[in-house]
């Protein structure tokens, strides 16, 4: 099965969601370095709207990626799950919006960095509200990841 990720831009809360499904974060304890230093972590711009990333493959063997969507994600899933069906001929994936885990920290944070390209003021930023974020970002992953365990394991 395939899990997505997905957020506005496919940059921070849908990175550390992955990461934290995939046992890429030294839960509880998370040092700031930790997170900027993740894959992809404050790197996608708006030219990577739309478009797949795989992140890793868990333990379960499902394929874990993550998404950014602006504000088209109900478009986005009906073309991926279309996609992805005439490809594979595949379960649909399991869609996960991250967007619940996301404070103002790292909206604003992450506007500065990647919207306006002001990293040295935005990247801090949107790391510290991500780890302000860690607990309901692994509530979110947890809670995703029970409620469809059937479908998964």
């Amino acid at each position: 099965m395939r899990i997505i990720y997905h957020c506005y831009g496919g940059a921070h809360s849908s990175v550390t969601a992955a990461a934290i499904h995939l046992g890429l974060l030294p839960l509880p304890t998370v040092s700031p370095e930790a997170i900027v230093s993740l894959p992809y972590f404050d790197e996608h711009s708006g030219k990577e709207l739309g478009q797949l990333f795989y992140y890793g493959q868990d333990i379960h063997g499902n394929d874990v990626l993550i998404l950014g969507c602006a504000r088209s994600a109900n478009i986005l899933k009906r073309t991926v799950r279309s996609a992805l069906r005439l490809s594979s001929g595949d379960n649909d994936p399991l869609f996960i919006n991250t967007l619940n885990g996301v404070n103002w920290c790292m909206r604003i944070g992450g506007f500065l960095s990647r919207r306006l390209g002001w990293t040295l003021v935005g990247r801090p930023l949107v790391t510290k509200g991500t780890l302000r974020a860690l607990p309901r970002l692994t509530a979110l992953v947890t809670e995703a990841l029970e409620e469809h365990v059937n479908l998964l394991f």
